[in-house]
């Protein structure tokens, strides 16, 4: 049982998802813990590139990954990165990078906490 209060994400809807199995739970989020950090260096690259085709699809990637999670600000921010690098003509996300890498790492240590102490008996 994690009793943890977090701010950035919320385990509760993917943990009820996979009918409570937390061990489950704890490897999705460990998934998120390794594949995440490479796809934010890929999507802070793009936005620094002014790259709006790529930066549509990291964002992209990244807000699906970040929505299993439940960083619900944080993906709130990428879907409308991903729709601004859609718009014609495309408006640079790069006004919005020091809010987006913020929000990621501290989405970030909130998951990396979620993975080291569910299931951890205390």
């Amino acid at each position: 049982m994690n009793d943890h209060h977090y701010q950035h994400i919320n385990p509760e809807p993917l943990l009820e998802a996979m009918g409570g199995d937390a061990t489950a739970c704890r490897h999705m989020f460990g998934t998120f813990a390794k594949s995440a950090p490479a796809n934010f260096a890929r999507l802070e690259a793009a936005i620094l590139a002014d790259d709006a085709a790529q930066v549509k699809r990291e964002a992209h990637s990244l807000k699906s990954m970040t929505a299993l999670v439940g960083a619900g600000v944080l993906t709130e921010l990428l879907k409308s990165i991903e729709v601004q690098s859609r718009a014609e003509p495309a408006q640079s996300a790069q006004p919005r990078l020091a809010e987006l890498q913020s929000l990621f790492a501290a989405t970030a240590v909130e998951v990396q906490h979620y993975v080291d102490q569910v299931g951890v008996a205390h």
